[in-house]
């Protein structure tokens, strides 16, 4: 339930950071962060393989990945609905644009981040 109220706390950011209309790369970031707390608290703990996963480390060992977005990304592909992973996929590649290549992200792509992250909080949390 933890990471639940973490993700409530980031989703309720990204919309007053949508509202106040100037920093749209936050607010898809801010999205994306919020949904990886909504998709960990779904998800964990499982069992993959041998392995009782109860974090993103212990899936990224049972996965034999290098990296926690990777091994999360995976993890979302295999536990939730596809709709939902394409979705999730978008937000991390939407914040990754918006944190390493332009801060300069259009209102409608903030918008549909909020949108998306809507949805995958109603599959994860309702």
């Amino acid at each position: 339930m933890k990471k639940r109220v973490h993700g409530e706390r980031n989703r309720e950011l990204s919309k007053s950071l949508f509202e106040g209309k100037k920093y749209y790369d936050w607010v898809i970031t801010t999205a994306f962060y919020s949904s990886i707390h909504f998709v960990e608290d779904k998800i964990l703990p499982l069992k993959i393989g041998t392995i009782h996963c109860k974090n993103i480390n212990d899936v990224k060992q049972a996965y034999k990945m290098s990296g926690r977005h990777q091994a999360r990304e995976r993890l979302v592909f295999d536990n939730l609905s596809l709709k939902a992973a394409a979705k999730y996929k978008w937000l991390d590649d939407s914040s990754r644009n918006s944190r390493y290549v332009t801060y300069k992200v259009p209102y409608i792509h903030a918008e549909k981040a909020l949108q998306y992250l809507d949805e995958i909080y109603n599959e994860c949390c309702k």
